[in-house]
């Protein structure tokens, strides 16, 4: 006697069990669209009982393993299909976790984060790159050292398959833990890690499970309950508003580019790689704007900066004669385009080490507590929302906390540029030498 008939409405499998009696049950929805899922469903309200409905009883089981067996070993199934029928029997605690399909699940995890942080060679990358989404050859870098740092002592011999979210939560507690530095260890070492860093670790593996999950190479997705470290971030030492005046008056810097790039940064906000990516045609000739298009780094070389947009800025008149002159000294003048921070190449600007220690020595020489290049764009930031609306700011800033600049960001307004120009002039009336008050 049939137990079980099953059909399909609307792209759903329905099912009308039969009891033992011979009676055809009302048909109930499986909710699944695939027949090896509604199959699963079936043998349980077999087994089991499905819930009451009117007068009806709870169908008492009426088929056997033997027959469920008999029915996957005459239907197609595919992979996919044959690791859902493993996955609900994981649920039951049934099997281990280790067992694994054929293809790219079965692959080697460490062997797939090394392929899919490759920026040569990802397909992660070159879809990015497809459909217009920023990502480097430096953020790729960073990526795989972290796996080769972090993962691959505690992944060792696993599948991608296999992964878990329980292990990546106890991976984060491995990475939670005190670290030893290791014998003839060069460089620098960090017993403990910061909150941040270790959210970045994680993401090293995340981003890669649930691409892996997105494009079906593996069944589940580990990374769907969330799991990541909470704290607040060690804040970024900014300097004073007095601070800033000694460093930009008093101090003797030892290398022109790095003064006029740090002052560059602090009245316009900035970031390092967007300095030295600026060019001759990033100036406006009439009008004291500058125009921020590019960030460089030496592994990308120029690209589009954070956040993937342009930027129209305002600048200071003293400042934008400060890059003038230091564009007329660069030895590169016979290149169309050359850059404002010259490096000993004309395809390059100067090294960004030059900024960073630059602001370092300057900070040292006037004995104030040192701060990193990126705290001088916290300083404008900071500075200006004294004497602006946070959108406004936001808008010269590049910011992007508040989705709501998304749609315009990149379209600013003469009239916000000059009123940002004014209110600077008022913040650095006393922190430029050239331009003091009172």
């Amino acid at each position: 006697m049939r137990r079980y008939y099953l059909h399909q409405r609307k792209g759903i499998f329905y099912a009308e069990l039969v009891t033992p009696e011979g009676r055809r049950l009302t048909a109930r929805s499986t909710g699944k669209t695939t027949e090896s899922e509604a199959l699963l469903i079936v043998s349980q309200w077999l087994s089991s009982g499905i819930p009451k409905k009117g007068k009806e009883k709870p169908v008492e089981s009426v088929i056997g393993l033997s027959d469920i067996l008999k029915y996957i070993r005459k239907i197609d199934l595919d992979e996919n299909d044959a690791m859902k029928i493993v996955e609900s029997l994981k649920k039951k605690d049934l099997v281990d976790f280790t067992i694994t399909k054929k293809g790219n699940g079965a692959k080697l995890f460490l062997d797939f984060l090394e392929e899919f942080w490759d920026y040569t060679s990802s397909p992660y990358v070159k879809e990015r790159k497809a459909y217009e989404k920023n990502i480097g050859k430096r953020h790729c870098y960073e990526m795989q050292r972290r796996i080769q740092t972090f993962y691959a002592e505690f992944f060792e011999g696993r599948t991608l398959e296999s992964i878990t979210w329980k292990d990546l939560k106890a991976f984060s507690i491995y990475i939670s833990e005190d670290r030893k530095k290791p014998d003839n260890y060069k460089g620098n070492f960090t017993e403990k890690l910061s909150q941040a860093y270790k959210n970045k670790i994680l993401i090293a593996g995340k981003t890669a499970l649930k691409w892996a999950y997105q494009n079906e190479i593996i069944t589940t997705d580990p990374t769907a309950r969330k799991l990541s470290f909470k704290g607040n971030p060690e804040k970024r030492r900014v300097l004073t508003v007095d601070e800033a005046a000694i460093i930009f008056n008093k101090i003797q810097w030892n290398d022109r580019r790095s003064y006029i790039g740090n002052l560059l940064s602090i009245t316009t906000s900035l970031r390092a790689g967007e300095v030295l990516a600026l060019r001759k045609s990033d100036i406006d000739p009439l009008k004291p704007v500058l125009y921020c298009q590019h960030s460089y780094s030496t592994m990308d070389g120029l690209k589009t900066p954070k956040n993937g947009e342009t930027r129209k800025i305002p600048l200071l008149p003293e400042v934008k004669t400060k890059l003038l002159e230091l564009l007329a000294d660069n030895p590169h003048n016979e290149n169309p385009d050359p850059f404002i921070f010259y490096g000993l190449l004309a395809d390059k600007p100067m090294d960004q080490k030059i900024l960073i220690n630059g602001l370092k020595a300057a900070c040292r020489a006037a004995n104030i507590e040192p701060v990193v290049f990126h705290s001088l764009r916290h300083f404008y930031s900071a500075r200006l929302a004294d004497k602006m609306t946070a959108d406004q700011v936001m808008r010269i800033t590049g910011h992007k906390t508040r989705a709501v600049f998304d749609a315009y960001a990149d379209h600013v307004e003469d009239k916000n540029i000059e009123d940002m120009r004014e209110a600077a002039a008022q913040v650095f009336q006393n922190i430029i030498p050239f331009r003091k008050v009172g």
